[in-house]
């Protein structure tokens, strides 16, 4: 019986056969979301993607429709927030949907309520992404988290500004300078090659356009840096942290911008890096 090496939250598993992974993914080991390496296509297949296990998959379907489901009861104005800060926020003129009581979608579990602040902050932390969903009292049903107004750079850096220190705690100092990188990249996951361009590095990190959409942040990959910029060519091992959600993207080689944090780099490398950063942000 053929059996399959499998993708789940960027690490590898198995080999399971077939029957392995549609146990697991019934029992929630595994995400009908997950990959496994398919030889004879010489790729990464999503699971629903896969004829067989597509199949199988189709097995767990309900047989009945679903019952209604009220959506959870949440007031426009959270009965949490303290009087003083609805104050606060009043005169500072800023926007209501700094008291909504918050819910976020991950997948198929619900979180919540937060405070806009505590969404603000689970982003920069990367504990919420862009692609999971929010909702509040007001809107009909749960949006994307990188289609919601108040969560747009532009309003979440508006918050910079204000003298309110519930907010600001929010905003936390980079650990490391980043500077402008136009350098080439080539990328591999132990599996496939592909290509790339940088538009910023630090000694910590870089932000990158890889042509491939069907990375997730967690998952670990090897990175040749070329030369460019008065940089130096240089390997790293990263993580990705952040990914630029863009919608109606279905190519899985379309070039998408993700967050990179550096897991493996030598030490003469991050020391120019952190110079690097330093003159170009002085010029």
């Amino acid at each position: 019986m053929a059996k399959f090496y499998i993708s789940h939250n960027g690490e590898q598993q198995g080999p399971y056969s077939i029957d392995e992974i549609v146990q697991k993914v019934g029992s929630s080991e595994l995400s009908p979301m997950d990959y496994l390496f398919d030889e004879q296509a010489n790729d990464w297949v999503a699971f629903l993607e896969h004829a067989v296990i597509s199949k199988k998959l189709s097995e767990f379907r309900p047989k009945a429709p679903p019952k209604p489901k009220a959506q959870p009861e949440v007031s426009a104005v959270s009965e949490d927030v303290p009087q003083e800060l609805k104050q606060k926020v009043a005169e500072a003129g800023q926007p209501e949907y700094m008291l909504y009581d918050w819910y976020v979608l991950k997948g198929e579990n619900r979180f919540g309520p937060f405070s806009y602040p505590d969404v603000v902050r689970m982003l920069q932390e990367k504990v919420v992404y862009e692609f999971d969903f929010a909702w509040h009292s007001g809107l009909e049903t749960w949006v994307r988290i990188a289609e919601i107004e108040a969560f747009k750079t532009a309003n979440i850096q508006k918050l910079q500004n204000t003298l309110m220190p519930e907010i600001k705690e929010v905003f936390f100092r980079r650990r490391h300078r980043r500077a402008k990188f136009g350098g080439s990249i080539i990328v591999h996951d132990n599996k496939n090659v592909w290509k790339g361009h940088a538009v910023e590095i630090s000694a910590g990190g870089a932000g990158v356009i890889m042509d491939n959409s069907m990375l997730v942040p967690g998952q670990s990959l090897f990175l040749h840096f070329k030369p460019g910029d008065g940089v130096p060519p240089f390997n790293a091992v990263c993580e990705v942290v952040s990914k630029k959600f863009v919608g109606g993207v279905k190519d899985k080689n379309a070039p998408l911008m993700y967050g990179l944090k550096f897991k493996n780099i030598s030490s003469n490398t991050q020391k120019f890096l952190q110079d690097y950063a330093k003159t170009q942000e002085a010029a």
